[in-house]
């Protein structure tokens, strides 16, 4: 018996490693499988991000709301999970419908003042640069108005390279909008097959969940389902809870950004505050990329404006980071600020935005399991002796380490001498 479970383990361990070396020679079209695998279930991705964002409000609705429905009438208790699948919906595209009618009309006024705008920036700027050119002249006695310069770009302008400049873009355009409509028409399907099942899940969260957790009990060892279980809600905890929280946190800083900015009399308010509230959605580097293109448009205004929307962004994350972000997010992240740090820069380096975007939580969750690991480990190792005394050989340790550094680098400087 040992001997055909010996066999059978190397058979696996032949098998497992054949199919790794052919993943790796043909991981083109792996990649080209996968992506097209990916392409056919976006809908559904989709559809379990939108319900599991959505889980939050109709937890609230159905366990705070309408919980005494059927309490009287037991008729009635089957209400309870459609009323809070509308009222959810209700309340997430109400908000969605809220925004977009408020914002759409500011945005687009935003917009036109700055494309009308854009002739006097333009002239502003060529005044500066006429003014530099001056004093260039005046101070070294170097015109930078080049003859030859201009006429090679007159030639340009008239001749056959512009022609070609002209007519590969008219080329390329085509294609451009052909491709635009194509990736415009798939994303409004994806998301409009992504609600309809994300009614299906929200509404059968319940059966879905025991199934998922009665087939690993099924295929897994008790030991391993258990831990598998345990890690999916941990996930569940870190994951759901920063995300809904950083939502939240978000949306208020962008309300607190335009009411600062409309108090002291910004321009763009609204457009600005509306990139400062999205991009704070990222953690960490997400109000230096939200302040550097507004602090950009400022600076073509108004340089004064720009310094003082600087300091105005630098105060507002300060307060977001110690005050506002740990009254909303509390203790769901659990690490420090080094390690958020790192999560951001790895998870958006590997993943780009949504990496940067779930990096915090996902490291999060691997963070508690090792602590959680390392927490075991000590516990084992404290029957033989405690943890003081643990820290007290690794202290011991530490000085002979020391000590004998110490008599290397004397024994060394006798035989200089």
């Amino acid at each position: 018996m040992n001997k055909k479970f010996k066999y059978l383990k190397i058979f696996w361990l032949i098998t497992y490693t054949l199919l790794v070396s052919f993943l790796l020679i043909n991981i083109k079209h792996v990649a080209s499988v996968l992506q097209g695998v990916l392409h056919v279930f976006m809908p559904f991705i989709y559809g379990f991000i939108l319900a599991y964002i959505l889980s939050f409000p109709y937890n609230f609705f159905y366990n705070k709301c309408f919980y005494k429905i059927g309490t009287k009438r037991k008729k009635l208790e089957g209400l309870k999970k459609p009323l809070a699948l509308i009222c959810s919906y209700i309340v997430c595209f109400g908000i969605l419908t809220f925004l977009v009618g408020i914002l759409v009309p500011e945005l687009s006024k935003s917009i036109k003042m700055l494309v009308e705008s854009i002739p006097d920036y333009a002239a502003s700027i060529q005044k500066s640069a006429d003014e530099f050119i001056v004093m260039i002249r005046e101070r070294f006695g170097f015109d930078l108005y080049d003859v030859n310069t201009y006429n090679e770009i007159m030639n340009f302008l008239t001749g056959k390279d512009a022609q070609d400049v002209l007519t590969g873009f008219i080329n390329n355009a085509f294609p451009a909008a052909l491709n635009f409509a194509e990736v415009f028409t798939t994303g409004l399907y994806n998301w409009i097959i992504g609600i309809v099942v994300s009614i299906y899940m929200l509404s059968s969260k319940d059966k879905l969940c025991r199934q998922c957790k009665a087939a690993v009990v099924a295929y897994f060892p008790i030991k391993t389902s258990k831990k598998i279980i345990q890690v999916t809600d941990l996930c569940n905890k870190k994951c759901g809870k920063f995300i809904i929280g950083k939502i939240i946190d978000s949306f208020i800083i962008g309300i607190i950004c335009f009411i600062g900015l409309t108090i002291f009399k910004f321009d763009y308010a609204l457009l600005i505050s509306v990139i400062v509230g999205v991009t704070n959605v990222i953690p960490f580097f997400g109000p230096f990329i939200g302040a550097i293109p507004c602090a950009f448009l400022l600076l073509i205004i108004d340089p004064i404006q720009c310094f003082w929307f600087i300091v105005f962004v630098i105060i507002l994350q300060q307060f977001d980071g110690n005050i506002l972000g740990p009254k909303i997010l509390g203790e769901t992240v659990g690490i420090s600020g080094f390690w958020i740090l790192f999560s951001v820069i790895v998870g958006g380096g590997l993943f780009g935005l949504p990496g940067m975007l779930l990096g915090v939580p996902v490291f999060a969750v691997i963070y508690t399991l090792i602590d959680d690991s390392v927490t075991k480990r000590l516990k084992k190792k404290s029957s033989v002796f405690t943890i003081n005394q643990l820290s007290k050989e690794l202290e011991d340790l530490d000085a002979e380490i020391f000590e004998q550094s110490n008599n290397s680098e004397s024994d060394d400087s006798d035989q200089n001498k």
